[in-house]
């Protein structure tokens, strides 16, 4: 079988739904040996195929990637979405590739269609892979085809922007003006994710939060866990602001309890007691303590710190997925989330970046990292 044929045969399988792994496996093993001769569109429509079906083998994937760089220039609007969709789906972070691929997508964004946009901006933010430029340009072409877009879609691309921590206050203006009058379309996913969104991007919007909460009142069982617990932390965030935005009861309590499920029973890494020995001893950090509650008992705090002039402290021990994955040192959405609360809590919180600031300290001894923890700003002055 040919380099067309096999390609044709995995993307049929997929369009079929009809997931056999080891016909799959048969077909997989097969490509990897002419991957050399598969053409862009072959390429693209084998990753979405094993994205679709699910089909995880991950040396495939990479070798696929590396037959498919030197192409890209030759990949339509079409297999650039599809590509990065597919990536994105299947996990697979590879920031070369990404950021090749973005730089030939960039004067192709006016020949992508509306879900292809929605479908981009969605895989750059699931592999963590934020490109400002490439974004505002996407945001450019998409503003003008918001009423295109589908309601998963509307959803998405908020999130998407809001995890990436993206801001774009005209952009997100338009997309809730078009979103208002479709929210009766959205699903609970599509819903949680909007207010979830709207937190981590601060935009008080009093009208839509109302309506969209109204909404979620009448689907409550329709939500997940996830769901649920991004629904609360909207509802901390309106507290926070002092808006009075009405929530249903009975929803309040569903979202709640989900999120005490989640934080029920915390656990303190090995690397987070490491950073709590050298917080201990800093000037002021004595009594340092490892996973306490806030007051409300909603969050659970890494390493807090009663500081002697009376101020508390908030020490996050954060890893990898607290950060995006080309920009190491810049938190995602979620966590700048969390840090907002917990300030509104009456904590200061200084993030400590484990891969990135904390490990590579280690054959420096604990000087190093008691000089690199003040020099974030742990201790008292």
């Amino acid at each position: 079988m040919g380099a067309q044929a096999l390609a044709n045969s995995v993307h049929a399988v997929a369009k079929l739904g009809y997931k056999d792994d080891a016909f799959m496996a048969e077909l997989v093993k097969a490509a990897t040996l002419q991957l050399r001769d598969f053409k862009p569109q072959e390429l693209a429509n084998t990753v979405w195929a094993l994205a679709t079906l699910g089909h995880t083998g991950d040396d495939f994937v990479v070798a696929l990637v590396k037959a498919a760089t030197p192409q890209l220039h030759f990949f339509n609007p079409q297999d650039l979405a599809n590509t990065a969709w597919a990536l994105a789906t299947l996990g697979h972070t590879d920031t070369a590739f990404m950021a090749a691929l973005l730089e030939v997508a960039m004067p192709k964004l006016r020949k992508f269609s509306e879900q292809s946009l929605a479908n981009t901006v969605w895989a750059l933010t699931t592999l963590g892979h934020k490109d400002g430029d490439f974004v505002a340009a996407l945001l450019k072409e998409a503003m003008p085809r918001l009423h295109d877009f589908t309601p998963q879609a509307l959803a998405n691309t908020l999130w998407a922007l809001a995890t990436l921590g993206h801001a774009d206050d005209d952009f997100v203006a338009e997309l809730l003006n078009e979103a208002m009058p479709r929210l009766h379309d959205f699903n609970p996913q599509a819903l949680s994710n909007t207010a979830w969104a709207l937190a981590v991007l601060g935009h008080a919007n009093d009208a839509l939060m109302g309506a969209l909460l109204q909404h979620a009142a009448g689907m409550v069982l329709g939500f997940s866990a996830e769901g649920r617990r991004q629904l609360f932390l909207c509802m901390l965030w309106l507290k926070g602001q002092h808006s009075d935005v009405a929530v249903h009861a009975q929803l309040a309590a569903a979202c709640e309890r989900a999120w005490m499920e989640e934080r029920d029973d915390p656990q303190s890494p090995h690397v987070q007691l490491q950073v709590l020995a050298v917080v201990r001893q800093l000037p002021g950090c004595s009594g340092a303590v490892s996973e306490q509650a806030t007051d409300d008992g909603l969050f659970n705090i890494d390493i807090a710190v009663q500081l002697p002039d009376g101020s508390r402290l908030a020490v996050e021990v954060d890893g990898p997925s607290h950060f995006l994955s080309n920009q190491p040192g810049t938190l995602g959405g979620a966590t700048l989330l969390r840090n907002w609360l917990l300030e509104a809590r009456g904590w200061r919180v200084v993030s400590v970046p484990v891969r990135t600031g904390w490990e590579p300290l280690a054959k420096q001894g604990k000087q190093a990292r008691r000089d690199y923890l003040l020099s974030l700003g742990v201790g008292s002055s």
